[in-house]
């Protein structure tokens, strides 16, 4: 953890961080037998592709004039768990920004306990652009925790809702 918050790309996640009011589940979803998690299946524009290196990724089309595009990825947990779930997460969403450009920095925007893990949410501020995003980190009763992430760039802000929808959404399987 001194790690972390060595790392001038992630601040403290202090208590003023607010929690987030969380929109009732879909009730279609994508289960990943590898995490043993269930994330909501998103619809269009939203695409199911090919999951490598993680175990489930859906994708928005590329914005006019855009390289970067929205996911949603399931994956089991990249990084080592740590003794808290809230820790584990910091430790994801700090992980996270290797699929972020470059110079990416972290600012909170919630934070709250789930069922068996911890969601974050957050903005990732990149040049003059930024990204919102999520990470829940939750336990599926696998050997590692599962990891659902969601990342939606400022060009396609219209499905900023969906990161929402995904919190909100992901449960363990059974």
């Amino acid at each position: 953890m001194q790690a972390l918050y060595a790392d001038p790309r992630v601040p403290r996640l202090t208590g003023r961080v607010k929690r987030m009011a969380l929109p009732r589940p879909a009730k279609s979803v994508v289960k990943d037998r590898r995490t043993g998690l269930a994330v909501p299946r998103l619809g269009k524009p939203w695409k199911t592709h090919g999951a490598a290196p993680f175990t489930s990724k859906q994708v928005l089309p590329a914005a006019r004039g855009g390289k970067l595009r929205g996911m949603l990825v399931t994956c089991p947990l990249p990084i080592m768990e740590q003794r808290s779930p809230r820790d584990t997460a910091l430790l994801a969403a700090r992980w996270t920004l290797n699929h972020h450009p470059r110079g990416s920095k972290i600012s909170w925007l919630a934070s709250q306990r789930v069922k068996t893990g911890w969601m974050l949410v957050y903005r990732v501020k990149y040049g003059k652009h930024s990204s919102r995003a999520a990470v829940v980190v939750m336990d599926g009763g696998m050997s590692k925790p599962g990891l659902a992430f969601v990342t939606v760039p400022d060009s396609q802000r219209k499905r900023w809702r969906d990161i929402g929808r995904v919190v909100s959404g992901v449960r363990v399987l059974g």
